[in-house]
C-alpha cells in the first residue's frame, strides 16, 4: 500500500515538525501551508489523501476553511489536529465533515487517526472520548449508513 499523501495546515512551525517527527516514514507530507486562504491552493494543486488541520489560524481559521472545502469536495479526509478540547470544536468539525480529531497534546495518536480515516472510518482523541464519551455519536456520519461502524 502507498504511504498516505498529507497537507498539513498549521501557523506553528514547532508544531510542523512536531508532526513531521511523529509520522516519520509511515507518511509522505506532501505540503505545509500556514493559513486557511494558502490552504485552498495547496488541496487544489496537490489533491492529499489527508488533511491534518489546526482550528487557530490567521486569515481563515480551520473550521471555517473545512467548511468551504467540504463544501464542494466533501470526499475530502480531514483530521483537526488542535489544542481545542471544548465540546463545542468537537461537535462542530464532525458536523462539518471532518473525519478526525486529535489533540495536540495527544500527537502520538496521529498514525492510528491517519490509519483509521484512510480506511473509511472517524477518529476521537482519547482524551476527549474519555471526558465526552458521546461526541463522536452526537453527529451522524454522513457517509455511513450503518452507525454502528461510527466509533473508533
Amino acid at each position: 500500500m502507498n504511504q498516505p499523501q498529507i497537507l498539513l495546515a498549521d501557523d506553528h512551525s514547532e508544531m510542523v515538525l512536531a508532526v513531521a517527527r511523529h509520522l516519520g516514514q509511515q507518511v509522505s507530507i506532501v505540503g505545509v501551508v500556514h493559513d486557511g486562504i494558502e490552504l485552498f491552493r495547496a488541496t487544489e494543486m496537490l489533491k492529499p489523501d489527508v488533511i491534518l488541520l489546526d482550528i487557530s489560524m490567521p486569515h481563515m481559521n480551520g473550521l471555517e476553511a473545512a467548511r468551504r472545502l467540504l463544501a464542494t469536495t466533501p470526499e475530502l479526509r480531514i483530521i483537526f489536529l488542535t489544542m481545542h478540547d471544548r465540546p463545542f470544536y468537537v461537535t462542530e468539525a464532525f458536523r462539518l465533515g471532518a473525519r478526525g480529531y486529535v489533540l495536540k497534546r495527544s500527537i502520538h495518536e496521529l498514525p492510528l487517526a491517519i490509519d483509521c480515516v484512510m480506511q473509511g472510518g472517524r477518529f476521537l482523541s482519547m482524551p476527549l472520548r474519555d471526558a465526552h464519551p458521546d461526541s463522536l455519536s452526537a453527529v451522524p456520519d454522513p457517509n455511513r449508513t450503518d452507525a454502528s461502524k461510527q466509533g473508533s
